[in-house]
């Protein structure tokens, strides 16, 4: 998504930049793994392919991915030397994983909605955005240290506020099995909605009660929340 193509979102723990050309060879060899592309329902992809891939995620605007990478402590900050800090952050060594969404069109009204009849001027429900977030085991992503539930909340923040949907149009749809996906996303604080027999998938939501309407999530009212929104201008021989 053109949205951020020139933005990265840095926190004292992770780094979330733009999916860029230099990171798809990483990228393609996280995706050789059969059982990460069984966790992410994903296709075998070849190196061309998967090149252009990355320029639909760049491109399309129904799509908004970043790539995550550890933050370096030895790092100036981005307010103090931004050219500095992003150098330190474009070693495909420091990748963690990805954080993704794709934009739904809103579902069609049923027939009791069709005879509703909207008052002038009413607008079209927004669309839906449904997540995905993969981090490979590595050394750098050990078990149950939070980078992953801190990711999301970083790219909900930021998502929720750029595309203007309130939570309750973010949602994800995740295999019965993935216990570890079903956990993280049940931490965040969605909840099982409809599940899909057939697809041996479960649609996790933001429940109703949790304040449907307001554009906030929780986390965001705690002290000390936030997240730098650095300007990240793409190299067009490397980007």
């Amino acid at each position: 998504m053109l949205l951020n193509e020139a933005t990265t979102l840095a926190t004292d723990r992770v780094v979330l930049r733009p999916y860029r050309r230099w990171h798809v060879p990483r990228y393609h060899e996280w995706m050789l793994d059969p059982e990460l592309r069984e966790a992410t329902a994903s296709e075998p992809l070849s190196m061309t392919e998967e090149n252009e891939m990355q320029q639909s995620w760049r491109l399309d605007d129904d799509k908004l991915t970043f790539i995550v990478h550890s933050r370096r402590n030895d790092a100036p900050s981005p307010t103090e030397d931004r050219a500095a800090f992003l150098a330190a952050h474009s070693d495909p060594a420091t990748m963690l994983g990805d954080v993704n969404l794709f934009l739904h069109d809103p579902e069609p009204p049923t027939d009791d909605e069709d005879l509703v009849t909207e008052a002038p001027g009413a607008s079209e429900s927004p669309r839906r955005a449904e997540m995905e977030v993969m981090f490979p085991p590595t050394t750098s992503f050990p078990a149950r240290s939070g980078l992953a539930t801190h990711t999301l909340q970083v790219f909900l923040s930021y998502a929720s506020a750029e595309l203007r949907l309130p939570p309750s149009n973010f949602f994800a749809r995740i295999g019965f099995d993935n216990e570890k996906s079903l956990g993280l996303f049940r931490k965040l604080g969605f909840v099982e909605g409809k599940r899909v027999e057939v697809f041996r998938e479960v649609e996790l939501v933001w429940p109703s009660a949790a304040g449907a309407e307001t554009a906030r999530w929780p986390w965001e009212v705690e002290p000390g929340w936030a997240f730098a929104v650095v300007e990240d201008p793409r190299d067009e021989e490397r980007d």
